[in-house]
Parts: C-alpha cells; sequence; structure tokens
C-alpha cells in the first residue's frame, strides 16, 4: 500500500495527467468540506476504476484515510491494482496542512 503526503498529492496534482484524485466519501460528506477531486463513493469505486487506469496515480482520499486504506487494499487484491495511492491523513490532513482547493460549504 502506498501512501502521499498532502504536499506529495498537491505536486503530483500539478503534473497533468499524471495523478486522479478521487474523494471515496459519501455525498453527505462532501456538503462540509471537499477539496477540488472527482469524487466516486467507495461503494462505486471499483465500477468506476476501469476509466481510471490510464493515471500512473489514482490517490483515494476519504476524511482520516481509513476508508481509504482499506479501498486500496480490495482493488490491490480484487483488481491486482499496480497504481493506487492514500492521501496520508485524507482531508484532516489536507486541512491541517492549509494547502489549497479548500472549499467548505
Amino acid at each position: 500500500m502506498q501512501m502521499l503526503s498532502p504536499q506529495e498529492v498537491l505536486l503530483a496534482l500539478a503534473a497533468k495527467d499524471m495523478c486522479c484524485l478521487i474523494d471515496i466519501r459519501e455525498p453527505y460528506e462532501l456538503l462540509h468540506y471537499s477539496i477540488d477531486s472527482k469524487a466516486i463513493p467507495m461503494a462505486d469505486f471499483a465500477q468506476a476504476y476501469p476509466s481510471l487506469k490510464h493515471y500512473p496515480q489514482v490517490v483515494l482520499m476519504c476524511q482520516s484515510g481509513k476508508r481509504a486504506e482499506a479501498l486500496a487494499n480490495f482493488m490491490e487484491t480484487e483488481f491486482h491494482a499496480q497504481n493506487i495511492y492514500i492521501l496520508e491523513g485524507g482531508l484532516n490532513a489536507w486541512i491541517a496542512q492549509n494547502l489549497t482547493q479548500i472549499s467548505g460549504h
């Protein structure tokens, strides 16, 4: 399982077509805080993954990183996905570091 710090994700996002940040939280969770990312709830991710395979890095993000870890483990085990990464500490870490692209609702 591969982890990326919030700063590493921000740098990867700056490199066009290298990284895709996926927010796997539930729709109601997106109402509070969100980052400029693609929202795919955890339960729908496996079905959506084929359209993301071309990215060298598919970074999963949830509130704390725990659900992202579980989903990454599932994707690596069941789908042999090699390009799955986890935003270390999730949205909480991103907010704590005052990084850009945060919107609060």
